[in-house]
């Protein structure tokens, strides 16, 4: 999605081509096998087809969006992606990752990934954190920060936020929103935990809760605590939703989005982002890049991690109308300013022509 966001973002100005290195791309490979011969022949093909597709316009800026932090896949990218760069073609890695800085401290990839540092020209970031996990090995004028922004799928009109502001006047209850993979470093037992705290102060509320489990017994432990608590009857689950209409309507029907997390190789959670550009506060926590994202006692509060009395506290804060208004016009402005489309792409479109 990220790749698709940006090359969409490029297209209406700009000669756009892609090169997908992913397994998928090519139908003769066993992608569920840990190793196979068939993906062998894959990433041999793909040095050269890197390679006669790059040499067309050598001078063209590469923008290198799977390059991967993880040891395994790093030598990979030496091996099979770094090679088909054309000697002097400007080359940017797209860092999406929480924990990139991990190819420079591993044994087995430091040298290599200093090399690869003095060949590309840049390293994109998508926040100052991520990029000052790198300053001992990648210069600062090679350190650029661009922040993700969003699809036309769940992009909200002015109206649509309007409305929304509108209809919380005239709503008693609160409707909160956990939207991510069901991880629990995500948080979501906390917010569990929170809205039964809420319950029994009496607070009227609904929780939407929407992500894919990545176990059975995950999903077993959220169920048998949602009927022990007898929240039956205030929470929804609706399971990894892909949807994006369905996604951009849970956003604007929500009137706070959570997100507690501790995941430990978290970068900038793109959730964030489309719960701000529907004017929605949002409760988050202080962990990695996301401080940068927002403003305290603007449009986020942020609480401790594993902390549902104090997630309970920052809802009851923004269950007061005055209160929840300012903080969903402050999540409107920071979405334009910040991570529109508009805002983001003249940051690339600055990128690709210095070259």
């Amino acid at each position: 999605m990220a790749t698709q966001r940006l090359a969409g973002l490029l297209a209406p100005t700009r000669d756009v081509r892609r090169l997908d290195t992913s397994l998928g791309a090519d139908e003769h490979v066993e992608t569920d096998a840990r190793f196979s011969t068939s993906k062998v022949r894959h990433y041999t093909r793909l040095r050269r087809h890197l390679a006669q597709g790059l040499k067309t316009d050598p001078a063209a800026p590469v923008l290198w969006a799977s390059i991967s932090p993880s040891p395994l896949g790093h030598l990979r990218d030496v091996l099979t992606v770094l090679p088909g760069f054309q000697a002097r073609q400007p080359v940017y890695a797209v860092i999406h990752w929480g924990n990139f800085d991990r190819v420079f401290r591993h044994p087995l990839t430091a040298l290599t990934a200093r090399r690869m540092a003095r060949r590309l020209r840049g390293f994109v970031f998508l926040n100052d954190q991520l990029a000052g996990r790198c300053a001992a090995w990648i210069p600062d004028a090679a350190r650029l920060v661009i922040p993700n922004t969003i699809d036309e799928a769940v992009l909200c009109t002015d109206e649509a936020v309007a409305a929304k502001q509108t209809r919380r006047k005239d709503r008693s209850s609160l409707r909160l929103l956990f939207l991510s993979n069901m991880i629990v470093s995500k948080g979501y037992l906390d917010v569990l935990e929170a809205v039964r705290l809420l319950r029994e102060r009496g607070a009227k509320l609904h929780a939407d809760f929407a992500g894919r489990w990545t176990s059975d017994t995950d999903r077993a432990t959220f169920e048998k605590r949602v009927s022990a608590a007898g929240l039956g009857d205030v929470i929804t689950h609706h399971g990894g939703v892909t949807d994006r209409a369905r996604i951009k309507a849970l956003y604007l029907d929500a009137d706070v989005f959570l997100l507690p997390s501790y995941y430990p190789t978290e970068a900038q959670p793109l959730t964030i982002i489309e719960a701000l550009n529907a004017g929605t506060p949002v409760v988050v926590t202080r962990h990695s890049g996301i401080p940068e994202m927002v403003r305290g006692d603007k449009e986020a509060l942020f609480v401790p991690p594993r902390a549902p009395e104090a997630i309970a506290e920052a809802v009851q804060q923004l269950s007061a109308d005055a209160v929840w208004q300012a903080a969903a016009r402050h999540a409107r402005d920071r979405f334009q300013t910040r991570f529109s489309p508009e805002a983001v792409r003249q940051l690339w479109l600055d990128l690709v022509e210095r070259g």
